[in-house]
């Protein structure tokens, strides 16, 4: 006499598949890499108000150190670090909540084809290029100080850069489109400039400055 025993056992259901492969891979979309950063902007360095201060202007000072050294140039390098003002006057630094950053070099200079992609389009540079250390994040740091920027303030980065005293003095005012990770111009056009090579940079964000360790003073002193 046979065992009715298997035939008795439970029948485990097939799932119910209510989407598809081929529907979830439609709803997959490529996502670029500035709209990763402007997602995670603190894996970047710009955790809070004070390290991101800091930060943009250690990007754009390594900027310009990398472009002297790469040139064979002896840097000289000015940084400025000014208040903006909300309408009257300005408050001290330590209670401001907007900075403007300008930082000038007098090193090689940039062809004005290349201003907007070294500014406005992250991952881009020699950097990736050269198997030596080098100072900023390798192509990340200078144009997401730009992002930084227009996040926080929806300021424009300016650069104004010239190569030589025969060639002319470009200036641009670029962003990042963080779709496309493409530079969006707003200015560009040639410029009287008093110096005859070098780039000047120029950000406008949110930040805070305070006094102490591992604070932009701190950071200009060693530098």
């Amino acid at each position: 006499m046979k065992s009715d025993a298997a035939n008795d056992s439970p029948q485990i259901p097939e799932p119910k598949v209510t989407v598809s492969a081929a529907e979830m891979g439609a709803r997959q979309r490529e996502i670029s890499v500035s709209e990763f950063f402007t997602k995670n902007r603190h894996l970047l360095g710009f955790d809070n108000p004070r390290k991101a201060l800091l930060t943009c202007v250690k990007e754009a000072v390594d900027n310009a150190l990398d472009a002297c050294e790469e040139a064979g140039i002896l840097p000289e390098v000015i940084v400025k670090v000014e208040v903006v003002s909300n309408g009257g006057a300005p408050p001290p630094p330590s209670q401001a909540n907007r900075f403007r950053i300008t930082v000038i070099d007098y090193g090689p200079g940039i062809i004005r084809q290349q201003i907007p992609r070294i500014f406005a389009k992250l991952l881009y540079g020699s950097k990736f290029h050269r198997l030596r250390m080098s100072r900023g994040q390798q192509g990340i740091g200078i144009s997401a100080a730009g992002m930084y920027a227009q996040l926080t303030t929806g300021k424009p980065v300016q650069i104004i850069s010239r190569t030589s005293a025969r060639a002319p003095a470009h200036y641009f005012e670029v962003q990042i489109d963080t779709k496309k990770n493409e530079p969006r111009i707003f200015e560009n056009k040639k410029i009287d400039w008093e110096n005859h090579r070098g780039t000047q940079v120029t950000l406008e964000i949110e930040g805070r400055y305070q006094k102490g360790r591992a604070t932009l003073d701190e950071y200009l002193e060693q530098v």
